[in-house]
């Protein structure tokens, strides 16, 4: 893709009209429109200022420069390869389309007598002054003159090396600005034109994790119940034994199995209490959601394990209040 073109789609990417580019380049419309149409015929009374003229465009859509440096010098250069050629050729047509020039005045010459030949030639020498040498003030004078100029060349040149700079240090400016400037322009456009619709993102509120602690017998699970709660029960027994987990009575495992370890994980939808009962509890290493629980037997040499599922203060609250909004609200 040539460099106009890049900047053609670059312009209407950005939803910016001709009118737009001219406002914060400075530049006349049919100068950006000969750019993008590469018509530089438009710049042949001074092609001096194209340069700069394209790069102020690319500053100010926000494109490389640099990328496209040699390409744009590149095709000035053959477009003014190729006027300087036609001007060479329509040059040649004219000398070709005078007429010939004559001898008269060689043939008007020739036509003297020697004798007028040597009158003219001894009027000449006549006339002519001797030459004066010059003298020793006349040459420091001279030099003096040609130090001082070279003096004056040399302070000229460094002076316009600095107002280059100056001039080159307020061009990058002014491109940054045009930039920014640019960047503003389009944004407006696009919320101009509804393209940014889109809605801020909430923040999602932490999540509660769920918690597991241990006393004595009693563990006890808080939960959010945003999700289900899960109750894992690892136990290892020193010898065969059964188990009985019950919740509200029902009983939730096969008690017909004797096994020296143990394994479940019970889905808890609502609030409410699990039992583990080993019938052998001596030297057993007992589990619940990784938190270690050591069973205090009681006076029958039991030990029976009290699994609370409880809901957390904060999710009650909000449930509460979710419930009383719903009771509030008018029957249709």
């Amino acid at each position: 893709m040539r460099y106009y073109e890049i900047l053609k789609k670059r312009r209407t990417d950005l939803k910016l009209s001709i009118q737009d580019v001219s406002a914060q380049t400075r530049l006349a419309p049919e100068y950006i429109k000969a750019i993008e149409d590469n018509d530089l015929d438009v710049f042949s009374d001074d092609l001096s200022f194209v340069r700069y003229f394209i790069r102020s465009y690319c500053e100010a859509l926000g494109v490389n420069w640099s990328m496209l440096q040699e390409e744009v010098d590149g095709s000035i250069k053959h477009y003014a390869h190729l006027r300087n050629m036609a001007l060479t050729q329509a040059q040649k047509r004219m000398a070709a389309s005078m007429p010939m020039d004559t001898n008269e005045s060689r043939v008007r010459r020739t036509g003297r007598s020697s004798y007028q030949n040597r009158v003219a030639s001894t009027s000449r020498s006549l006339s002519r002054k001797p030459r004066r040498k010059l003298s020793m003030k006349a040459v420091i004078i001279a030099g003096i003159i040609l130090c001082g100029g070279f003096g004056l060349w040399a302070g000229m040149n460094q002076i316009r090396a600095s107002q280059a700079a100056q001039a080159q240090a307020a061009a990058d400016q002014e491109a940054k600005d045009k930039e920014a400037e640019t960047a503003r322009l389009a944004e407006l456009r696009r919320r101009e034109q509804g393209l940014d619709n889109a809605q801020p993102e909430q923040e999602e509120t932490p999540k509660v994790e769920d918690t597991t602690s241990v006393s004595g017998s009693t563990v006890t699970v808080t939960s959010t119940f945003d999700t289900p709660p899960e109750v894992a029960i690892e136990a290892k027994f020193s010898a065969p034994s059964t188990v009985w987990l019950t919740e509200a009575g029902a009983v939730l495992n096969d008690t017909s199995q004797y096994t020296d370890s143990f394994s479940q994980t019970v889905t808890m939808n609502a609030p409410g209490t699990l039992l583990f009962q080993p019938a052998v509890p001596e030297g057993m290493k007992l589990t619940v959601n990784g938190q270690s629980v050591t069973p205090e037997l009681n006076e029958n040499g039991e030990a029976i394990i009290t699994i609370d599922v409880v809901q957390a203060a904060g999710a009650a609250k909000e449930e509460a209040a979710a419930e009383q909004g719903e009771q509030n609200e008018p029957a249709e």
